[in-house]
């Protein structure tokens, strides 16, 4: 019998101007309790429960998991599952990631010769799609990666001193939905704009500089186009306050993060109030930011 437990974080990608580049994790965790059993019969079918915070309600997440497990390994016997939720789903806190992160780090404990961790973390940005949620919940911190042709590129940090504040409001939005929202083509002057403050982003986190992270999350390529689908966007990315420290859509939203040097519950209700006031309800989290991403903890014999 082979046991073991794996968990990940939730993640806050884009960071207004890092479009599909930048991302941070939270402390808010997808982990998976896991048995497996290799000589079970064949044909066994595997068990999962659900419990948390967030427990799934339908077999999406599960599908996803499972998928990644079966990348790294194909032959993996059946598994019992005990998967603990504490990450708000389609909510653009990265629930799709983690799920990715998770099985391919399930699949990797059932293999007699896992890949290098590089291989894994490049299966978990594949699997997800993009690789700043997904190296955000592999790696923890801050992450500053590129995938393409030329392969996966990433920089690692500490997470910044600032503490997090989440606004959760009661919008469906999907990612392909917010996605299909963007044009195909921009303005030179937009495509300058939000180059240099990407820059000035990657920047900022390398160097621990929260004075710059207000100027560096501003975005002209999605945000702007997404505040149509989610109520009081622009108004909340235009919030002043001397605890703010940077505010920005979290992933493909409807979720708001927020970093702030203290008060994080009452940047929190002035984030919620604004959606309120167009009639959306919400819900406040603080999460810390995490250090940690991957873990992976065996019983003691």
């Amino acid at each position: 019998m082979i046991e073991f437990a794996v968990s990940v974080p939730a993640s806050s990608a884009n960071l207004g101007a890092g479009f599909d580049a930048v991302a941070l994790a939270l402390e808010l965790r997808m982990t998976a309790h896991v048995h497996a059993d290799p000589s079970a019969a064949a044909g066994a079918s595997s068990a999962w429960t659900y419990s948390g915070a967030e427990a799934p309600t339908h077999r999406g997440l599960r599908a996803c998991i499972e998928r990644a497990v079966a990348r790294i390994a194909p032959a993996a016997p059946p598994l019992t599952v005990a998967l603990d939720n504490a990450i708000p789903l389609g909510a653009g806190l990265g629930s799709s990631a983690a799920a990715c992160a998770l099985g391919v780090a399930i699949g990797a404990r059932l293999v007699e010769r896992p890949p290098e961790d590089d291989a894994l973390a490049r299966a978990v940005a594949e699997l997800e799609g993009h690789p700043d949620n997904a190296l955000a919940a592999w790696y923890g911190g801050a992450v500053v990666a590129a995938f393409g042709d030329d392969g996966l590129t990433v920089a690692r940090f500490p997470p910044p001193a600032a503490a997090a504040v989440v606004v959760v409001p009661e919008i469906a939005l999907a990612t392909a939905d917010a996605r299909s929202l963007m044009p195909d083509t921009y303005a030179r002057a937009d495509a300058v704009h939000n180059v240099q403050r990407a820059a000035l982003l990657g920047a900022a986190l390398a160097a621990g500089r929260l004075d710059l992270l207000r100027a560096a999350v501003r975005d002209r390529l999605h945000q702007p186009y997404r505040a149509g689908a989610i109520s009081g966007l622009l108004e909340i990315l235009e919030l002043d306050d001397p605890a703010l420290v940077a505010v920005a859509l979290s992933g493909a939203g409807p979720s708001v993060l927020a970093l702030v040097h203290q008060d994080a519950q009452r940047i929190g209700e002035l984030v919620a109030g604004v959606f309120a006031r167009h009639g959306v309800r919400s819900r406040i989290l603080t999460p810390p930011l995490a250090s940690a991403g991957l873990t992976v903890t065996v019983p003691s014999p």
